[in-house]
């Protein structure tokens, strides 16, 4: 069986979650993740504006774009 090594932050979040006692307090720490997450792609998306490499027009784009395939 092979063994899975946890990096730093991995650990990190593996200790905090031995204070999560209901239901609410998970999701209580979802939620925060997901605000840094969030916060973390806003910031890439504005660097990457900065930079010239993507306009709004390009983010607007995307918003259009359908990449389901079929099943078929």
């Amino acid at each position: 069986m092979e063994q899975t090594v946890f990096n730093p932050a991995q650990m990190k979040i593996l200790q905090m979650m031995s204070y999560i006692k209901t239901p609410q307090e998970l999701e209580n720490l979802e939620n925060v993740l997901s605000q840094y997450f969030a916060k973390k792609v806003d910031e890439g998306i504005d660097e990457l504006c900065d930079n010239g490499s993507i306009t709004l027009d390009t983010i607007e784009s995307w918003g259009n774009e359908y990449l389901r395939t079929s099943g078929k």
